[in-house]
């Protein structure tokens, strides 16, 4: 009897087996499931150690690429081989290279292995450490808020894009909107500048005058006197020489060209306690971190009783009134992305302009990879054909976070604008109408037949300083 269940019970899961194998052989093949498309990018900056401000922009590159992902699932184009709507997610792999070249090769190969297909780096000297790694690997990228030397450009084919311009360019530009300030209140006798810099190896291109030029663009062009350069370090404890040397040299302007928090409230303490401002002398102390005039106001309003302080920046501070931001696309997108990210915060509270401009450049790239996909579709998309598109864009707009221009073909730069802001209540005050961005148009030293063209829209908002003349170019 036991016999029989026994035999009963497999035969009947026999049946069993055999229908679900007859049933798996009637069914059709199974369908592939589609595979994602994702575009990887290394995001590096400083995070951490004395110019972790400046990481600002990594971590506003950062926060678009969420924003992206978040709110639309990536970047959107349309396939141009079929004409249907698509979309490629993004992957961000970010880290700090604390703006040590070492650490940054480090990231970039480590990096490069997990499979980048583009490369976001903030701070100058860590980018000139990788742009040769760029060019050889064929992994194009952006350059984040910071001017860069012309180095960036001295290979075959670059891939990595200058962001602003070399240091004695937009140095030259500064010190030629103060010059011509200068004079247009009456003054007749020379003005006497005076240039402090944070002691890296990219703020040491305004010695070479013979290759670069700054000298004798004071000098002969601007007819200013330049009473001395000299260097601090990243995070210095006392600066009273090296202003004493510029005060000592009867200067009238003491531009500072250092982004370390730490740095500029030993600068603004030192230049107290030196009379400086007592004694007239203007302090414009560049790509300073808002944050530093937030928390510790005081000295400004000191110093500005009796002169000026007052910062170049890379344009917006992130403070602009509501009106402002709804007059301009691109303003009003950095304002929502720190917003959301950031429990309602607006720019100035996260970094200013070293946040927005990151958003600034992460969009930027967004355009380029968009452009790139509609031109050859997600089979035929690669680093050769993205930085194609990178170096050939024939007009930039970012709406309003900079002015709209078409780049030089040859020197492509994405933010060749600066802006001199105000310090007032403990705030950087970027006003276009009072004081418009600065942006050099024409040739210079470094590369004589530079040309930037500037949107007709915006030629009122813009200045442009003298161009260095041809007949001072073997000087």
């Amino acid at each position: 009897m036991h016999s029989l269940k026994r035999l009963a019970l497999f035969c009947g899961t026999l049946l069993i087996v055999l229908a679900l194998i007859l049933s798996a052989c009637q069914a059709g093949p199974a369908t592939p499931a589609k595979a994602e498309k994702v575009i990887t990018i290394g995001n590096m900056g400083p995070l951490t150690g004395p110019l972790r401000d400046l990481g600002q922009g990594a971590i506003g590159c950062n926060d678009y690429i969420y924003y992206l992902n978040d709110t639309q699932g990536g970047i959107k184009y349309r396939d141009p081989k079929t004409g249907t709507d698509e979309v490629v997610k993004l992957k961000v792999m970010m880290g700090d290279h604390a703006y040590d070249g070492v650490k940054c090769l480090s990231l970039y190969e480590r990096y490069k292995a997990a499979g980048m297909d583009l490369v976001m780096c903030t701070g100058s000297t860590p980018a000139e450490a990788i742009f040769a790694l760029c060019a050889r690997d064929h992994i194009p990228g952006f350059v984040v808020t910071s001017g860069v030397s012309p180095a960036l450009y001295d290979v075959p084919e670059p891939y990595l894009a200058m962001n602003g311009a070399a240091q004695p360019i937009y140095t030259s530009v500064l010190a030629a909107w103060y010059v011509d300030e200068w004079e247009k209140s009456g003054k007749t006798d020379k003005m006497k500048i005076g240039l402090i810099c944070a002691d890296v190896p990219t703020r040491h291109l305004c010695d070479n005058d013979e290759a670069y030029g700054f000298k004798t663009y004071v000098s002969d062009v601007l007819g200013a006197e330049l009473v001395g350069i000299a260097y601090i370090p990243i995070a210095p404890i006392d600066v009273r020489a090296e202003l004493s040397r510029m005060v000592d040299g009867g200067a009238n302007l003491v531009m500072v060209d250092h982004w370390g928090a730490s740095a500029f409230r030993v600068l603004m303490n030192d230049a107290i306690t030196l009379n400086m401002h007592k004694k007239g002398v203007i302090l414009n102390i560049e790509w300073i971190p808002p944050g530093v005039m937030l928390k510790d106001p005081a000295p400004f309003e000191e110093y500005n009783e009796f002169s000026r302080v007052e910062a170049l920046s890379e344009g917006w501070s992130g403070n602009e009134p509501a009106e402002i931001v709804a007059n301009y696309p691109g303003l009003q997108l950095v304002y929502d992305v720190c917003a959301k990210y950031h429990d309602g915060d607006i720019p100035e509270q996260q970094g200013g302009w070293f946040y927005m401009y990151g958003v600034k450049e992460m969009w930027l790239a967004e355009q380029v990879i968009k452009q790139t996909l509609e031109r050859t579709g997600w089979e035929d998309f690669s680093g050769e054909e993205l930085r194609a598109t990178l170096f050939n864009m024939k007009v930039i707009d970012t709406g309003g976070l900079c002015p709209t221009f078409t780049p030089d073909p040859n020197v492509l730069m994405t933010l060749p604008s600066m802006a001199v802001t105000e310090i007032r209540d403990g705030h950087a005050i970027t006003d276009i109408q009072k004081r418009p961005f600065l942006v050099a148009t024409s040739g210079n030293k470094i590369w004589p037949d530079y040309k930037v063209v500037i949107s007709e829209d915006w030629q009122p908002f813009t200045w442009t300083p003298p161009e260095f003349p041809r007949n001072l170019m073997g000087k």
